[in-house]
């Protein structure tokens, strides 16, 4: 064969092949399961929907810690924050020599990858064992974590203290994540400018001509909840639903382990809220939503445009759930349903399921292994989770894992693990008390099942899944 005559093959070879998909993967900071397609008839979020009607919207899927560090550093790396180590916003992850992280992992089997906006939080991007620490990194292990901050606790510290008639110490310092409203006219938000980044990443992507992966991070409806005027406009807060399980604060609630309630911090910190200030935020929160859906609608069109959508994997999820007044709390860090449970959506144009709901028990540490499965990369022997893959082409299909959940309150860990009817949660291995919800029947978790011997066949056999 001579040289032209194998270039010409090669090339119809090439064209034969299929093209490997690209990863468009959106992240959501603090975006609760309250949307649309979730059955929410307040939020207007046209754009989440429109990702829901092309794709599987997961019904019952789980962060593996709720709180921004942890989760983010178990999905990027495919392992859960037990085996990571990193337990807190403070802690940075460090895996094996060889171990990569998501983005790492796509970008050496050849894709173009890009990431903009809230990816990790703060400086964390992953580093290995060999890697050095940079300066920010000052608590670069669980272990030197754990012997700085009994020395000074910080204010994750703060976060997680239990509510035991207590009050933070200094109110003041969340000042800025109880603002509540419009932005001043001009402000066009925090979001605006990281869908102009991710849409010139996509333009670029479009002219090189190779499979890529760009992940981007929306801030809203983080605290401050804070957006444009029009969206707060969009909203009235005598529309606003209070949950049944409402409370103007943390309370421990008799026969519930004092460890499940902590302190507001992001919102109504070391006071009491009333129904109007409770009715605000929830307004501000469902604004700063619909703020969010127009970026990721922008980013959306922007696919569209450049012909990239017909061979795009795109994935929208929130890191985790958010209270918004349930059992008087606020934000995440809980093991509540509430806090646990988080929106996740796959869609996979090759694959005709759209529209569809699963409502198997997933984690969000099955995102690693799912996204190499779709892209027919090489499966890392590193990651903890399961490839998604069959409920994406059978949303009823069998599925027998449950989903884990850890939370941490003053150095003891809670532990909690979902199947699809019951919740069981323990904090320092029971020693901080336990806790059974039977979801069939109590969705808001206002009954504790774990004590006695009615439900001790189910206790027993939710420990060994925990376990």
């Amino acid at each position: 064969m001579t040289r032209r005559q194998f270039l010409a093959a090669s090339a119809a070879l090439a064209a034969q092949l299929p093209q490997r998909p690209n990863v468009l993967f959106l992240v959501v900071d603090d975006l609760d399961c309250r949307l649309p397609s979730y059955g929410d008839k307040i939020a207007k979020t046209p754009n989440i929907d429109r990702i829901a009607a092309r794709g599987v919207r997961f019904d019952r899927a789980y962060c593996q810690f709720p709180l921004c560090n942890p989760t983010r550093s178990s999905v990027l790396s495919g392992r859960y924050p037990t085996t990571t180590g990193v337990l807190d916003n403070n802690t940075w992850l460090v895996l094996e020599d060889g171990m990569l992280t998501l983005p790492r992992y796509f970008e050496k089997q050849g894709y173009n990858v890009a990431t903009h906006g809230k990816i990790w939080h703060g400086p964390n991007r992953g580093l290995q064992k060999s890697e050095k620490l940079p300066p920010q990194a000052a608590w670069s292990t669980p272990v030197q974590r754990a012997e700085q901050q009994k020395l000074e606790p910080g204010y994750w510290y703060t976060h997680f203290t239990p509510y035991r008639n207590l009050r933070p110490p200094n109110p003041g310092q969340f000042a800025n994540a109880n603002r509540i409203g419009p932005l001043p006219d001009g402000d066009v938000g925090q979001d605006a400018p990281i869908a102009d980044a991710a849409i010139a990443s996509l333009r670029e992507f479009a002219r090189a001509g190779k499979p890529f992966f760009l992940a981007t991070g929306f801030h809203k409806p983080h605290v401050p909840l804070t957006a444009p005027k029009k969206y707060f406009d969009m909203f009235d807060p005598a529309a606003m639903t209070l949950p049944p399980d409402f409370d103007t604060e943390p309370r421990h609630l008799p026969g519930y382990p004092a460890d499940e309630f902590r302190q507001n911090i992001d919102l109504y910190a070391g006071r009491s809220f009333t129904v109007l200030e409770a009715r605000e935020a929830m307004r501000a929160y469902y604004a700063c939503m619909a703020y969010m859906d127009a970026q990721v609608g922008r980013v959306l069109d922007a696919l569209t445009a450049a012909g990239l959508d017909r061979n795009t994997i795109v994935v929208l999820w929130g890191d985790h759930g958010w209270h918004l007044s349930e059992k008087g709390m606020w934000a995440k860090g809980t093991l509540f349903e509430v806090s646990a449970r988080g929106p996740l959506f796959i869609a996979d144009p090759r694959i005709r399921t759209a529209g569809r709901t699963t409502r198997r028990t997933v984690e969000y540490v099955d995102m690693y292994p799912t996204l190499t499965d779709l892209c027919g990369l090489p499966k890392p022997s590193w990651t903890e989770g399961a490839s998604l893959r069959p409920l994406l082409e059978n949303p009823d299909a069998a599925w027998d894992r449950p989903a884990r959940t850890f939370a941490v309150r003053n150095w003891a860990i809670g532990r909690s693990v979902r199947t699809e009817r019951w919740r069981y949660t323990e904090w320092d291995e029971g020693r901080g008390g336990r806790a059974l919800f039977d979801h069939d029947n109590d969705p808001h978790e206002m009954r504790n099942l774990a004590e006695g011997e009615a439900h001790k066949q189910t206790v027993d056999a939710m420990r060994k899944l925990l376990r």
